[in-house]
This record gives C-alpha cells, structure tokens and sequence, in this order.
C-alpha cells in the first residue's frame, strides 16, 4: 500500500484522491478551503485544512512520507510553484502536477516535476480520436506517434482467432488484450487460439497511422 498526498480538492483532485482510496492507498488531501474540506471529509483517508505552500502545514499534515504528491491547485499557478518548491525541500520526489496550459506545463516541467497533466487538453485529444476513429470505445496514447485502442471486433473477425488473422503481419498492430461482454472478462494477453465473438471487443496497440488504416480496412 503506498501513501500519497493531494494538494487541491477541485473536481481532478477529489477524483485522483477518491481512484487512490479505492485502491487501498492512504491518501493525505490538503486544500485550502474550509468549506470543501468539511464537504469532502471522506474521499481521503485525512483531510487537512491549510495553506500547501507553507512546508509547515506540510510537514504537519504528513507530506513528507510519502511516495509522491499530485498537486491540483492549477486555478493560481504560483500557488502551484511555490507549493512544489516546499514539497521539493520536504524531500517529495515523485509530484505530479495538474497545468492549465502548455505555458503553465513548460514553467512546471522547468521545476523538474516527475509529470505535468492538462487533463482538459488530454480529454479533448481522446475524445477526436473516438470520433474520427471508427468504433473506437476508448483512447489510450502511449508515446508520440502511438497509442492503443479499444474498439469492437470487425465482423470480417468474427469466429476467428488471432493466430489465423495474424493482425501484427497484415495490420502491423498488436492485439493486447481482449474484453469479452462480461466487465469481468478480460483475456490479458489473449488466447491466440480462441475464436473472437461479436460481443467481444479488442485492445490493440500500435501508431497512430497503423490504428487508423486497420480502422478503415479490417
């Protein structure tokens, strides 16, 4: 179990905190406001009320053990660069921080942050893809150039298996996993002998250019 502190509870912050709890993971939240600490008393396994640019409250709250910080005060970014700075000197090595923009992200990746996040901008990118990718269901970019998607099985699939489609010879994508009906069932990596049905869908990985021509042509 690890031991995480998020600074700011706006709607990203309580979600990161309450996703960590249900993790099994403590979490230290710390945000300002009075009325939203009394509010959302119980998506963290504390939370304090306080000032996160002061080390003090910091150090008070307990920051100063734990494996990273995730730092959602992104509405006063020199609020967010001093409160890295105190979680710097804490010795916090691991902080993750929430950007308003590519300008804010550029000044905070200067201060050395493990990842700078403009979770707006990436809902946006994943969203157009969704869009302009046939029946993709959900967005995933790895790196620059490449991502992984999950999307249905094309019906020219259906009752084949992987071994016979060979999808990373014709396609030059890798299907990584694959999701039967049931949330529950989920083939990690998958059966390369096993027929895929029409209620399944697929997550397959590869770049962007591969995705989108095995989208038009599987």
């Amino acid at each position: 179990m690890g031991r995480y502190a998020v600074i700011g509870l706006g709607k990203f912050g309580t979600a990161v905190a309450r996703a960590l709890e249900e993790l099994g993971h403590e979490v230290i939240a710390i945000e300002r406001d009075e009325e939203l600490v009394d509010r959302l008393a119980d998506c963290a396994s504390r939370v304090v009320a306080g000032d996160a640019t002061d080390p003090a409250v910091l150090r008070a709250a307990g920051a100063s053990d734990v494996d990273a910080a995730i730092l959602s005060t992104s509405e006063n970014l020199a609020s967010t660069i001093l409160a890295t700075v105190a979680l710097r000197d804490l010795g916090v090595k691991s902080i993750y921080v929430k950007a308003g923009s590519d300008t804010e992200a550029r000044a905070l990746e200067a201060l050395g942050v493990t990842l700078v996040v403009i979770p707006e901008q990436e809902a946006g990118v994943r969203l157009a893809h969704r869009v302009a990718l046939r029946a993709v269901r959900s967005y995933l970019p790895i790196a620059a150039g490449h991502c992984a998607v999950e999307t249905e099985v094309p019906r020219s699939w259906r009752g084949k298996s992987l071994r016979e489609l060979n999808p990373r010879e014709k396609w030059n994508v890798s299907v990584i996993a694959v999701l039967g009906a049931d949330p529950q069932k989920v083939a990690l990596p998958p059966d390369p002998d096993a027929p895929l049905a029409e209620s399944d869908s697929i997550l397959i990985a590869g770049s962007e250019e591969a995705v989108a021509q095995f989208q038009e042509k599987a």
